[in-house]
């Protein structure tokens, strides 16, 4: 009997000190802002209303708007907090799970690294023979080589950067003469997923009518299975 009654109690008091705080605090606040407000915003009132019992009552309405404003902001500014400090944990687990840390650090890092604004300093996709003859791997061109390096080849050069998987924050610039680069039709992103996803993941086929590839692919020297 004593114990619920003990319980009872504690109940009562978990429900009614929240309430009670919340009401002592709203009004701990207003008397505050009626001795900061209440005086200079009835003096600006007073300019077009001569009856100081409306301007009073006014004023009153006034500061309730703007203590709701002040509330607002400081929820807007704790939930932007507390939006980070929950993106903080996520980010701290995915970078505790294998291949996916690998992956996101990847991506992370590809952006800070190589994106300016929204402009990717990698111009298109392409596929060089590297890191020889017959073996083909997918590239970023960066930019036309140029200076020594291009003054001391035969041919013109590209710059090609050709990213490790699943990690495409490092890899491997080499300057691929212009004529042994093939130029891709998928996107720069699409590219990158390729990388990452150490080819899981792979564009639509270009060649759109899927009925037609091995045909396509025959013209190309690229018979399918």
């Amino acid at each position: 009997m004593w114990r619920k009654i003990k319980v009872n109690f504690f109940t009562g008091l978990l429900i009614i000190v929240p309430v009670a705080l919340t009401f002592w605090v709203l009004y701990f606040i207003i008397n505050k802002l009626n001795l900061l407000l209440l005086e200079p915003i009835m003096k600006i009132f007073q300019i077009w209303l001569p009856d100081r019992v409306f301007v009073g009552l006014l004023t009153k309405v006034a500061i309730f708007f703007i203590l709701l404003g002040l509330l607002t902001l400081i929820g807007f500014a704790a939930r932007i907090i507390l939006v980070r400090k929950i993106f903080g944990f996520g980010e701290n687990i995915l970078y505790k799970v294998p291949m996916i840390s690998t992956i996101y650090k990847g991506l992370k890092e590809m952006s800070a690294a190589f994106l300016s604004g929204h402009k990717s300093i990698f111009k298109k996709v392409v596929l060089v023979q590297y890191p020889k003859n017959g073996v083909y791997a997918i590239g970023f061109v960066t930019s036309e080589t140029t200076g020594e390096a291009q003054a001391k080849t035969k041919e013109n050069v590209i710059n090609v950067f050709v990213p490790t998987a699943p990690n495409p924050t490092s890899g491997m610039l080499v300057l691929v003469p212009e004529s042994d680069v093939i130029v891709l039709d998928m996107s720069v992103e699409d590219g990158m997923k390729m990388i990452i996803s150490g080819g899981a993941v792979t564009p639509k086929a270009y060649y759109g009518n899927t009925e037609n590839r091995s045909d396509t692919f025959k013209k190309e020297g690229l018979q399918g299975n």
